[in-house]
């Protein structure tokens, strides 16, 4: 689990600028302690958001539609709508249910 210090300064972006992302609902760390804590998942997500951000074709209105695509599998996050019952190789094992799968 990283600290938002640490996070910030490994993204090189400021601490406000990552609490609007959380405000966005982009990423939402762990508390602990009344403290945010952000794991590896979050951090690889955090990365990806600053490099479509940084792109300059996303904004942070269009980012949410985008990160809908993400795979849950990916960030251990379902999305509404998953995780379905699509079974390989259609589908890919969803981390937060067991024997239900995520589409492919």
């Amino acid at each position: 689990m990283y600290p938002i210090g640490m996070v910030v300064q490994v993204l090189a972006i400021s601490p406000n600028r990552l609490r609007r992302w959380e405000e966005r609902g982009l990423v939402v760390p762990k508390r602990k302690n009344g403290r945010r804590c952000y794991s590896e998942l979050d951090l690889q997500r955090l990365m990806l958001i600053k490099r479509l951000l940084d792109s300059r074709e996303y904004t942070l209105i269009s980012l949410p539609e985008h990160l809908d695509l993400y795979p849950c599998w990916q960030d251990g996050e379902c999305r509404a709508g998953g995780p379905v019952a699509v079974e390989p190789p259609e589908g890919r094992p969803c981390w937060q249910r067991k024997n239900k799968y995520c589409p492919g």
